[in-house]
């Protein structure tokens, strides 16, 4: 107990600052993943109404991973989840009770998980228009549903100038698209990706602002201010900005991430347990560090024994990481103390 009195009083009277920012939590790696983590919500007739399980999902279309060439089925809430590279994929959708769906769904390089909210017909509804809407959440903005053909091309080469590191054709790209379709949220956001990319945050927080508020549940957008709020140490900022972004993507591994890491930056330890937990719950790659966060947040409220176990977790995630001769210190040291 002595050991485990001294640590605690050396962690509550560190500086914060110097504390949390010494953890390795798998910073930026997600901005430089090729794929992107795709949720296909599917409902009959009307969005509030999910579909059965069973539903079979098939697609087509360049890049597709994590996918058999028969496709996939609905789980028991019209969900199918897979990882797909940026790209415009086909998509048709057959089972029983329901008609036919044929459709088209287009993924950005800007995005790194999206939802497509896909509503079909059943076959007893009497002939009513099936659509297609492209959104973040469940509530979809309608300016989503409205992009007109000119705007919806420049922002695909905006996308791709993106993609190949050409801020300055990705910037002109996507600003042009938002001239010719004042409400296009998704084209916004990448003109901040590129922005943010090219040095010019304060241009690049303008965007993403102007992004949320034509679409206030655009959680990739709020995750671009948050990395904004991190590079400029605001962790109160961050944290509001991806607990609004995690209430249209509650999932999201590295918004649960970088929220518990903000949350221990401000002492509330509790959430950042809480969000560290839900962060390994899922799918994780190159966020073991989350557990590192989770257990110095145990550390602090007197819970060695769950610490030690999240320290266990590091090493098993990442035994070769930067925290790893860390972890195996507090190890030793947890596993000895009575």
């Amino acid at each position: 107990m002595k050991r485990l009195t001294i640590l605690l009083l050396s962690i509550l009277l560190m500086p914060f600052s110097a504390f949390a920012q010494s953890i390795d939590i798998g910073r930026n790696k997600e901005d430089s993943a090729p794929y992107v983590d795709l949720v296909i919500n599917v409902s009959i007739d009307q969005i509030q109404n999910r579909a059965p399980a069973g539903l079979k999902v098939q697609f087509s279309g360049s890049g597709l991973v994590a996918m058999g060439q028969g496709g996939q089925q609905t789980d028991s809430g019209g969900r199918v989840e897979l990882h797909v590279a940026p790209g415009v994929y086909q998509i048709t959708i057959t089972g029983p009770g329901i008609d036919q769906y044929d459709g088209t769904i287009q993924i950005a390089r800007v995005e790194t998980r999206a939802q497509e909210n896909v509503i079909v017909r059943s076959k007893s509804n009497g002939g009513k228009d099936v659509n297609i809407s492209l959104g973040s959440s469940d509530t979809v903005s309608t300016s989503k549903l409205r992009v007109p053909g000119k705007a919806a091309k420049e922002f695909k080469a905006g996308s791709k100038a993106l993609e190949a590191k050409d801020y300055g054709e990705a910037k002109k790209k996507f600003a042009n698209a938002t001239s010719i379709y004042a409400d296009y949220s998704l084209a916004y956001n990448g003109l901040g990706v590129a922005q943010m990319s090219s040095g010019d945050p304060a241009a690049a927080r303008a965007s993403f602002e102007k992004a949320i508020q034509i679409d206030d549940h655009f959680a990739e957008a709020y995750r671009n201010l948050a990395r904004l709020a991190l590079g400029d140490h605001k962790f109160e900022e961050m944290d509001d900005l991806l607990t609004k972004s995690l209430q249209s993507d509650p999932l999201n591994a590295w918004a649960l991430t970088y929220a518990a890491y903000a949350e221990l930056q401000t002492q509330k330890f509790d959430l950042a347990i809480t969000h560290a937990r839900a962060a390994h719950a899922g799918p994780h790659q190159g966020l073991a560090s989350v557990h590192i966060v989770a257990a110095h947040a145990l550390e602090a409220t007197q819970q060695p024994a769950e610490a030690l176990k999240e320290y266990k977790l590091y090493m098993e995630e990442d035994p070769n990481g930067r925290d790893a001769a860390r972890a195996k210190q507090a190890i030793v040291s947890l596993s000895t103390t009575k």
